[in-house]
């Protein structure tokens, strides 16, 4: 009988994206849901204890083409496979090739300004990534059983790029779960330390913010500060008092997250901005450059925004110097991630499926 639930990722590879699919994945199976996952097997840090109904397609070499032409081939697997009734493709290049699958009811779940990931995708020429911009703004008027979104920020990017605009509202809408939920929070009280640890969760990507980062860094003039850089690319600043952190587990990231004061958030856009807010439900305060996302999550001003790498010192001091307002906002930024539960996510999404 054909009526599994098929996710289908471009990697196994540790990123809130993907772990948010696998989040639901985990949910529904959990909830004796029937769920496969597709998926291309690449290099790189992978979860680990991944379900047992898994199809995966390795993937030879690294290079634009070889990722094209293993997504089609994995996108066949999935046409063919007779049990699959629904499928959920979030990934902009995969749903590309989601006509592939017509035979199949496809829910996509948009989780950022996806054209914004084809520029200055440093895996690609220009000629390619217009090329694959092309495609995908053709790929946004394919026949879907649904479309969801996981914020305000997403849904008005993609509707702003249709032609007609605004086909879609805010009841499509459906913010992603935090996992570090299910951890022990943790406040930390500031006044106790004599070193102010500050995270970045980032990637070698240019509008991550990793750059941005350095030169906060490289300006600061606060002698106390040491950071943590976590990532699951090579990056390497040859600070001193930049520590490089390349998690194993979701444990060892959670741990490196309380182990810190802040979160420092540099990136130029984010769908929803997910370190940001896992770190907020441990009770690490946020700090960040403005960026679309957070707004889903910043109704009341519990972040600190920084204008500029001078502006941050002055924030930090602020903050620092005060250890009841310090505190204060360890508990708001519990209090704001904590509706954004797993159970919630999964009965939106099952709804909107069914």
């Amino acid at each position: 009988m054909n009526n599994y639930i098929a996710i289908i990722m471009p990697s196994l590879k540790i990123g809130g994206g993907n772990r948010v699919l696998l989040q639901f994945l985990n949910k529904a199976i959990e909830n004796d849901n029937k769920c496969k996952l597709f998926y291309l097997d690449r290099r790189g840090d992978n979860f680990k204890d991944l379900p047992l109904n898994t199809v995966s397609q390795n993937v030879y070499g690294d290079g634009v083409i070889s990722i094209l032409f293993f997504s089609i081939i994995l996108s066949l697997k999935l046409r063919f496979d007779k049990s699959i009734k629904y499928v959920l493709v979030s990934d902009p290049i995969l749903s590309i090739f989601s006509f592939i699958y017509s035979n199949k009811k496809k829910i996509r779940f948009v989780q950022s300004n996806d054209l914004l990931l084809f520029e200055e995708n440093i895996k690609g020429n220009t000629i390619l990534n217009r090329i694959y911009k092309k495609f995908y703004t053709f790929s946004q008027h394919y026949q879907y059983h649904k479309i969801i979104f996981n914020s305000k920020y997403s849904l008005d990017s993609y509707n702003n790029s249709l032609r007609p605009r605004n086909m879609y509202s805010d009841d499509c809408i459906i913010n992603p779960p935090v996992f570090t939920l299910n951890y022990e929070r943790n406040i930390n009280n500031i006044s106790a330390y004599k070193k102010t640890t500050i995270a970045i969760v980032t990637n070698n990507h240019p509008r991550k913010g990793y750059k941005a980062f350095i030169d906060i860094v490289k300006k600061s003039k606060l002698k106390e500060l040491n950071f943590i850089v976590i990532s699951q690319d090579e990056l390497n600043s040859g600070l001193s008092n930049v520590l490089h952190l390349k998690p194993n587990s979701d444990d060892e990231y959670v741990q490196a997250l309380k182990n810190c004061h802040f979160i420092l958030s540099t990136s130029t856009f984010e769908g929803f901005g997910l370190p940001l807010i896992e770190s907020m439900a441990l009770g690490v305060v946020p700090i960040a450059i403005y960026n679309k996302g957070m707004d889903e999550y910043n109704g009341n001003q519990n972040i600190t925004i920084i204008k500029s790498p001078e502006d941050f010192d002055v924030q930090i001091t602020n903050i620092v110097t005060n250890n009841d307002k310090y505190i204060k906002l360890s508990n708001e930024a519990i209090k704001t991630a904590s509706v954004f539960t797993e159970q919630k996510f999964y009965s939106s999404i099952i709804e909107k499926i069914y």
